[in-house]
């Protein structure tokens, strides 16, 4: 919530940055609140009532001295959004390879893609989950996915004036193994979108296109993944589990963190005959 273009005190604007414009519930272990640290990051915005140790909170105008209370009119913590939607909230590739004669592979790839839009006077951000082959099974919550489909996990809604300027995808996989295979996880490069990731994507910031870059109404980015385990003689099950956090940077705001989705990939190696 904004803070108001009347009457603007330090209360407001600490609690503002804070993400509690509400004051709910209050911020009762402070003292000696900063103007200059609220106007500038990488300056204490107040000190710990107890220990006495500086706190700086992310985001401000980042104004330039003097600094002064009326800097502070009509500012928000966050970058703005008209809306911002969950489609799905996890989703789940599994395959089972069958091998016999010592060595076997298992692999599953799949895709996050990210579109703009317009939507009446609006810009639309969405990131999509896509399977990208036949040979697993795929489900987004309790919809079955079809190959190449592109399935809506996140809608993001802006203002023309408030469209971000980039955004990226922070990715943290776990795995979880019953038998002795290899298995690694990788970021690779997307494809059949407009535009690719690049490799080693986790983390990257990516211009945001508006709708119309290049002439196209309908802009889009293909980020991969790709989960492998090599067995060998052995059966065994191999799951990976992907937290994916989306985030949006607009400069004078702290990254807005827009969902977290979960996406488990799972392997069943199952091994037959005698181990050469």
């Amino acid at each position: 919530m904004a803070i108001g273009q009347t009457n603007v005190s330090m209360d407001d604007i600490l609690y503002e940055k804070a993400g509690n414009p509400s004051k709910t519930p209050p911020l009762l272990n402070r003292k000696n609140i900063s103007l200059y640290g609220l106007s500038v990051n990488g300056i204490a915005d107040y000190q710990d009532a107890t220990t006495s140790v500086g706190v700086d909170l992310t985001g401000s105008p980042d104004q330039t001295a003097p600094y002064g209370m009326g800097e502070f009119r009509g500012y928000v913590s966050a970058i703005p959004t008209v809306s911002n939607v969950s489609n799905a909230t996890s989703a789940e590739f599994v395959d089972f390879i069958f091998y016999s004669g010592g060595n076997g592979v298992g692999i599953i790839q799949w895709q996050i893609v990210q579109e703009s839009s317009a939507s009446g006077s609006n810009y639309v951000s969405k990131f999509y989950l896509e399977r990208t082959s036949s040979s697993y099974t795929g489900q987004v919550d309790n919809t079955v996915m079809s190959v190449g489909t592109l399935y809506p996990l996140q809608t993001t809604t802006f203002t023309t004036s408030n469209w971000p300027d980039s955004y990226y995808i922070d990715i943290n996989t776990s795995l979880s193994a019953t038998g002795f295979g290899q298995e690694q996880f990788s970021e690779l490069a997307g494809s059949g979108e407009d535009f690719t990731s690049g490799s080693n994507w986790d983390s990257a910031v990516k211009t945001l296109l508006a709708p119309g870059y290049n002439g196209n109404s309908t802009p889009s980015t293909a980020f991969k993944a790709e989960a492998r385990t090599d067995g060998e003689c052995a059966s065994y099950t191999a799951i990976w589990t992907s937290t994916l956090n989306f985030y949006y940077k607009k400069s004078g705001y702290p990254d807005l963190l827009a969902a977290t989705k979960t996406v488990y990939t799972e392997i069943n190696m199952s091994y037959s005959g005698i181990c050469p």
